[in-house]
């Protein structure tokens, strides 16, 4: 049978815990409410005549006493006060905090039991609603969905056949994953990166949307970088999507960042360059270890470049092969005799690299690798 809820709340934003008396298990006290704004007190607090209320709604109150040239009063008297001095309510705070936990662990609880059996569109949607309106409130209750294993639950309806149910779930993986390594990991076990790699394909712009900045989300954590390159296509469409000049400019803008969380990883970073986004690689060669730099070099050899691509590389890193080709080991040198017969196979990018210093290393070189290793566009320009 499904579970009772309250169709007011999860039909708008409502953000207050007063007008919704059906969320609770326990009913709502009226010294709970802050007498100004009928919301439930977070930080109540006391005047002289012992009267309580929400610190923000008694101290605006007194601010409009001052702006209209009135003396401050308390809002329920009108009686002039002495002092305008607050107390806080602790005990009041603490009770109504207890209050609000076993609240919210009583209706997560039902969130999970709605979820885990396959209740109507609109009972899953309310139990998704009512999981990112409390996991937007506190970390506290993050950790909460997650110890609750609500997460498996809910990446499972990333696959349900009603896109409303989707894309909801996609926004809510999202704020559960905010801040949150646990719930990134919980979110990213199995398939489920695949799964939402796939919404960036989707006719739907929603979807490709909370799929962006989900995946954004996840890429916020290291461990996951090399797990979301893995899957096939990733970095392609989100390269896709960051140059694009017609998607929606928050999502171009997640795009963009996914990707630079993605460049901690090496095979990302080569994806990336196969792409035609090379910059990530230039930095390495420019920034990288030792190890790296060599990595990159020899990877940059491997590439199939456009003409400005080429161009822009000499532009880059031509002093970096400069310096291989220097000082580099017989390795190292290989590697960026390899970039180079690449690169300068272009005539614009090849009088950079001439321009840049590479002739003298590459005669010294001679010696040891034959001639005919010589980038032919350099032999022509060197006169051999």
């Amino acid at each position: 049978m499904a579970e009772s809820w309250d169709g007011s709340f999860f039909s708008g934003s409502h953000s207050d815990d007063s007008s919704h008396d059906s969320l609770h298990t326990e009913p709502i006290y009226e010294a709970f409410l802050c007498p100004l704004t009928r919301q439930v007190m977070r930080d109540p607090v006391s005047m002289e005549d012992g009267q309580t209320f929400e610190r923000d709604a008694i101290e605006k109150w007194f601010k409009e006493c001052r702006d209209s040239g009135r003396r401050p009063t308390c809002p329920l008297t009108q009686k002039e006060l002495k002092s305008t001095d607050l107390n806080p309510s602790i005990a009041l705070r603490n009770t109504i905090e207890e209050w609000t936990k076993r609240n919210e662990a009583a209706q997560l609880d039902k969130a999970c039991r709605t979820l885990s059996l396959g209740n109507s569109e609109i009972d899953v949607l309310q139990s998704l609603n009512y999981i990112t309106h409390i996991c937007q409130k506190s970390r506290y209750n993050k950790h909460a969905v997650h110890n609750a294993e609500l997460v498996p639950m809910i990446s499972s309806m990333l696959k349900s056949g009603n896109r409303k149910v989707r894309l909801k779930a996609l926004e809510t993986l999202c704020i559960i994953a905010e801040g949150d390594d646990d719930n990134k990991e919980a979110i990213a076990a199995g398939d489920n990166i695949r799964t939402i790699v796939k919404f960036l394909s989707h006719e739907h712009s929603q979807e490709r949307e909370e799929a962006v900045s989900l995946l954004y989300e996840l890429s916020k954590s290291e461990s996951l970088c090399e797990k979301i390159g893995g899957v096939s296509g990733a970095i392609l469409i989100l390269v896709g999507m960051a140059s694009s000049k017609s998607a929606n400019v928050l999502t171009v803008e997640r795009a963009e960042k996914t990707l630079e969380n993605l460049e901690k990883c090496e095979n990302n970073v080569r994806q990336m360059a196969e792409n035609g986004r090379l910059q990530p690689l230039v930095t390495l060669l420019l920034k990288g270890s030792p190890e790296t730099r060599l990595s990159m070099v020899s990877y940059l050899g491997e590439l199939v470049l456009s003409n400005d691509v080429k161009v822009f590389v000499a532009q880059a890193a031509g002093s970096v092969l400069v310096d291989v080709m220097k000082s580099g080991s017989k390795q190292a040198r290989e590697a960026a005799l390899k970039s180079l017969n690449q690169i300068s196979s272009y005539e614009t990018s090849a009088k950079i690299l001439i321009h840049a210093g590479i002739l003298p290393p590459l005669v010294k070189d001679l010696f040891s690798v034959g001639i005919n290793q010589l980038p032919m566009r350099m032999k022509e320009d060197f006169g051999f």
